[in-house]
């Protein structure tokens, strides 16, 4: 599928309480995402993860099979914890650390153009302030041919994982059916954005990108327990099978891979 098959996205209203966001590499949660991109074949290389929060997905894009990885974020106290964990891991003898890049930037990243094989930006994109500038940015440093992953929440999940703020008061816990509303009033109390899977989709085509392939990410229930550990530990195990059917549609984001044209 290539950029003039994609209609340009609709202009969506910023949610009124944008947020930076956090970071969600743990557990369960790190492993299936990057086994995604394993199964995939895309762990090799150098990779930029923007929006690398304290460098959780960063280490583990080297620990998977990354040559390197560089991670950006606009804020300096994640970046410095990112280097401290960086540190005592090579002062404790780990190579892989060796592999590692911090930098603090906003609007325009300290690499070079056409430098990097691959790029992730897990649950980021509904933060930023700009997305296509964002993303431009992101196809000046792939190199052609490059691959970019965009992971981000995905509105037929009928819960905003990121919660909301309403009459002056935060409610941090998912938030049951704010994505099914209207948008031009979910944004009202939402602290992040929220996509359809198309609009992710032409939202990325629409910097200039080709689409190479949509797919949903399940959620794990890492961090909410909704259920006993025994059902989870049942739904954790019917995972690759429920991925095989249109309940997957469902799932709590969506995974946009995509290419920098040659």
């Amino acid at each position: 599928m290539t950029t003039s098959q994609i209609s340009m996205p609709h202009v969506r209203t910023t949610p009124r309480y944008r947020h930076p966001g956090g970071s969600t590499a743990f557990g369960t949660n790190l492993a299936y995402r990057l086994g995604k991109l394993k199964d995939l074949g895309l762990l090799t290389g150098v990779w930029l993860d923007c929006g690398c929060a304290d460098g959780g997905y960063t280490e583990a894009l080297v620990a998977w099979g990354a040559q390197k990885a560089i991670g950006v974020d606009p804020e300096q106290s994640r970046i410095d914890a990112a280097q401290v964990r960086q540190r005592a891991a090579i002062e404790s003898g780990e190579g892989s650390a060796q592999r590692l890049e911090y930098h603090c930037c906003t609007d325009r990243f300290p690499l070079p153009g056409c430098s990097v094989d691959a790029a992730l930006m897990n649950e980021v994109l509904e933060h930023v302030a700009d997305e296509g500038a964002t993303l431009r940015e992101i196809r000046r440093v792939l190199r052609p041919g490059g691959r970019l992953v965009v992971i981000s929440p995905n509105r037929w999940f009928p819960f905003e994982g990121h919660g909301m703020r309403f009459m002056g008061r935060d409610f941090g816990f998912p938030i049951p059916l704010l994505p099914w509303l209207p948008y031009s009033l979910a944004t009202r109390v939402m602290s992040a954005r929220n996509y359809w899977p198309h609009e992710l989709r032409d939202t990325v085509a629409a910097a200039g990108f080709e689409i190479e392939k949509v797919d949903y990410v399940l959620p794990v229930f890492d961090l909410y327990k909704w259920m006993p550990s025994s059902a989870i530990a049942a739904y954790r195990r019917l995972m690759p099978a429920i991925e095989r059917t249109p309940l997957r549609r469902f799932g709590v984001s969506t995974l946009v891979l995509a290419r920098r044209p040659g």
